[in-house]
């Protein structure tokens, strides 16, 4: 007995040391090899995520990036700057119609040298005219990430992508120069362009007047993106034949349309958003369709950014100060500057845009010194990043390693690639089964697709062993057995769905076929939408019953209400570890579900305490009124606590499906709090008074009340 104690004793204090570690830690960050990495980090107390409604996070809205794409192939590479103007300067039909909202994505940017006259404007290596002018030479942002040229013509570098401008010729660096943080190259908005490490700016002519080398960014391949244009529309037709005449003769010129989305498109695209943003189930977002094309996305927590600035050479102490002038001018919002080093800063502010972070480092180099390099880094970048990829639909063919005769489940698959997906995919939709109960989801493939699945449904038609698994961004949808060889490209697939079930697989199938492009309109932050007061008032009131729970099983139970007190504050520092390491985005509604889950916690210490008193009251000995109590008291603690989370199951299920995040929040929270309630009453409780007992305190001090210590006369009928 004594040995198992001291066993459990040393599990119990491990546990403590771990979690007391996890929540040590402000942020985790684990990688062993063989095992999947470990990565929790959070704004609230000991690191913990905190929802939107406490603590704020990042706002995005997408919307679907409709219109006609031109990709245009020339012959001889163009500079950017003679694509630019060129574009900009076309005109259609007899009213002279010219493209309006458009945008230039170069895929094949070089850099060469070329002679220019003395007084010509240089434009910084790498820069691309990633946004297109209006009339007015103004430009917007490109939803990949690429740069948008201002209305003066200075552009920001996108991430890969570099602008060049076609107001005055002012440019900041792109990929080439600046992309990477490296070698910034900023505009001085008179033409001339600050050097970065990829491209210096060549000096003014001399007095000769000799025409000299300069780098120059030139393409061969780019992309033009408009509104959406008729089949008949002249800047349509005329387009070719414009770029030839300004540009020279085009290799390659495809026209693409992207329309409107429809609703289930939408709906797929908003699915695998939150597939993609809520990767554990447990993240607490806030994504919804706003309107016909547009998606919002917030997220707890994302919110703010970081800037690394290191200077090309030593700054003084008046430098951050002069960043602090340079970077509120460029649209930084309670911007923080900490120096690092001689040359190094950090700055921590609300979310950066393109716009603010081109304008900070043009600003910050006017003012305080040349750069050498000035990246940007957002909470909210590792969701863009999500957000911004293509939902990828795979089939596989899938060799089953054994398959149960009975079930006909498959185990120790391997899938092998079949170079089908969802581009292959011309039509999926739900349809009522005509043969039998239920629904079916009818699929089609195009020519090329329709090959494939002939090949491999000839192969692999009636073979129980062999599957078709289906996958969405690498998670399995499903894996149905072909049952005949399949020759046109037209399939069913069946398997008892519902009405609903069917109509989710199919919009699934159809999101990796229809991709919808987004583009994003709108960054920001979101205020906590109940207030950091509601935080303080939450964690006071936590504090308070924990506090008033503790007071009184001390008072009534003694040293007995020591030992719950213990497991009790055992029992907080588990549950919030859980939270953590899970992790758990945590909302008002979890913290409810917390502080319930303490009262239940301390209902199993009472349950077993009450039993104890009865053994007591009787005569036995503490150690033997211990087992015994405890054996008594175990029946209605499983029952009552597995009950408790049935029902938090149960919860959980109906508050996913209907979109209840205030139920499922109280339910999580308290499913956990009931299974670490059940440990510490069982084990940490029961270890603790053992020890006593085993040290032989159980006959120097009390234990429980008076009326319970030894010796007392027991009421009529209280024996067992």
């Amino acid at each position: 007995m004594r040995s198992r104690s001291i066993r459990l004793t040393i599990v119990i204090v491990l546990i403590l040391g771990l979690a007391l570690a996890a929540l040590g830690f402000r942020s985790i960050n684990i990688d062993l090899p063989g095992l999947p990495a470990l990565e929790r980090e959070g704004a609230g107390p000991l690191g913990l995520k905190l929802g939107l409604d406490l603590s704020g996070g990042g706002h995005l809205v997408y919307q679907a990036d409709t219109g006609t794409r031109f990709e245009v192939t020339l012959l001889e590479p163009a500079s950017l700057e003679d694509i630019g103007a060129a574009t900009e300067g076309f005109r259609f039909g007899e009213a002279g119609l010219a493209l309006e909202d458009y945008q230039i994505l170069p895929r094949d940017v070089t850099v060469e040298q070329r002679e220019a006259a003395p007084d010509a404007e240089s434009v910084a290596p790498g820069a691309d005219p990633t946004a297109g002018a209006g009339d007015d030479g103004s430009g917007t942002a490109a939803g990949d990430g690429s740069a948008a040229t201002a209305g003066d013509g200075s552009a920001a570098a996108g991430d890969g992508s570099a602008a060049t401008a076609v107001g005055d010729g002012s440019a900041a660096a792109g990929d080439t120069a600046a992309a990477d943080g490296s070698g910034a190259a900023a505009a001085a908005g008179d033409g001339s362009v600050a050097a970065g490490d990829d491209g210096a700016a060549e000096p003014e002519g001399e007095s000769g007047g000799e025409p000299q080398l300069v780098n120059v960014p030139v393409a061969s391949v780019f992309q033009i993106r408009t509104g959406l244009l008729a089949a008949d529309d002249p800047r349509r037709t005329g387009l070719r034949e414009a770029i030839e005449e300004s540009l020279g003769p085009v290799g390659v010129f495809q026209a693409v349309d992207i329309g409107e989305p429809t609703p289930d498109q939408m709906a797929g695209v908003l699915g695998n958003i939150t597939a993609r943003v809520n990767r554990f189930g447990t993240e607490e977002p806030i994504i919804q369709i706003f309107g016909d094309d547009r998606i919002i996305v917030q997220l707890p927590g994302a919110s703010g950014s970081t800037s690394e600035v290191v200077f090309a050479e030593a700054a003084s102490d008046i430098a951050r100060n002069g960043m602090m002038a340079a970077l509120t001018a460029s649209g930084y919002i309670d911007a923080e500057v900490e120096r690092l080093d001689g040359r190094s800063f950090r700055i921590r502010s609300a979310t950066v845009d393109a716009a603010a972070e081109s304008a900070a480092i043009e600003a910050v180099e006017a003012r305080v010194g040349a750069l050498e390099s000035f990246t940007v880094s957002s909470e909210i970048d590792e969701a863009k990043a999500l957000i911004g990829q293509t939902a990828l639909l795979e089939f596989r063919e899938r060799t089953c390693g054994s398959v149960d005769p009975v079930s006909g489940a498959c185990y120790d698959p391997t899938d092998a690639d079949l170079g089908l997906s969802g581009d292959d995919v011309e039509r999926a939709e739900a349809a009522a089964n005509q043969v039998g109960v239920g629904w079916v989801v009818n699929l089609q493939f195009d020519g090329r697709g329709a090959d494939i699945f002939s090949e491999l449904t000839r192969r692999i038609a009636g073979v129980e062993s062999k599957r078709i698994a289906v996958f969405m961004d690498g998670r399995e949808l499903i894996a149905p057995v072909a049952r005949a060889w399949i020759r046109d490209g037209r399939t069913e697939i069946s398997g008892s769905f519902t009405r609903e079930e069917a109509r989710t697989l199919a919009i699934q199938l159809e999101s990796g076929r229809l991709q919808v492009p987004l583009k994003l309109i709108q960054e920001s932050d979101v205020d906590a939408l109940l207030g950091s007061e509601s935080l303080r008032n939450s964690l006071l009131a936590g504090l308070v019953g924990l506090g008033l729970v503790l007071a009184f099983m001390v008072a009534y139970y003694r040293m007995a209400g020591v030992v719950a007190a213990c497991a009790l504050a055992f029992y907080a520092v588990i549950v919030l570890a859980a939270f953590k390491l899970i992790p758990i985005t945590l909302e008002l509604a979890h913290i409810g579900g917390f502080i319930l889950s303490v009262g239940m916690a301390v209902d199993a210490n009472i349950l077993i305490f009450e039993r104890m008193k009865e053994e007591v009251r009787i005569g036995r000995t503490l150690a033997s009124s211990m087992e015994v109590g405890f054996g008594r008291a175990w029946p209605a603690i499983r029952d009552s606590n597995i009950s408790t989370m049935i029902t938090c199951l149960v919860l959980m299920w109906f508050g996913d499906r209907l979109g209840g995040g205030l139920v499922t929040g109280v339910a999580i929270s308290l499913f956990i709090g009931v299974a670490a309630s059940m440990f510490t009453a069982v084990v940490v409780s029961r270890n603790l008074l053992q020890l006593l007992a085993f040290a032989g305190l159980g006959h120097r001090i009390r234990l429980f009340t008076p009326e319970s210590v030894p010796g007392t006369a027991p009421s009529a009928g209280g024996g067992r």
